[in-house]
């Protein structure tokens, strides 16, 4: 996928910093900086965009690399958005998934708010009635 002119995709994990300033500002639930560098050295494959020395968005894939995979932190700052960028950050992901997976995998992702109508241009479907997404946060919520 072609991304708008000045705007760069690249495999990277967010550091720590870019990774909860993006959740901040697109509206996705805080995380702690300890949670952060604890878990972002874990993921299986990520991306980012830059937008000159800025970093305004990312997508990163956690799992076990061959049966479940679950696409999280899809999250592009708010005054880029509209531009495409979040169907560029998916679209990388899957690729990667697609290149280097066992083709039987098993991708699956939360969709927040309105993010679920990209997800279904992509391919992604409601897992009801035969399955229901569920979650528990352990400890207290940030």
């Amino acid at each position: 996928m072609t991304l708008p002119i000045d705007y760069m995709l690249h495999e990277a994990t967010p550091d720590t910093a870019d990774y909860l300033r993006l959740r901040r500002v697109s509206g996705l639930a805080p995380r702690s900086t300890a949670a952060a560098d604890r878990g972002l050295p874990n993921t299986f494959f990520a991306v980012c965009v830059q937008h000159g020395e800025d970093t305004i968005g990312m997508g990163r894939i956690v799992g076990d690399g061959a049966l479940f995979l679950h696409i999280v932190d899809v999250a592009v700052d708010p005054q880029h958005q509209g531009r495409g960028l979040g169907k560029a950050i998916m679209a990388a992901l899957l690729a990667h998934v697609a290149a280097v997976v066992p083709a039987e995998v098993y991708v699956s992702l939360m969709a927040n708010g309105e993010a679920y109508r990209l997800y279904e241009q992509l391919g992604f479907a409601s897992v009801l009635p035969e399955a229901r997404g569920m979650a528990l946060w352990m400890g207290e919520r940030p």
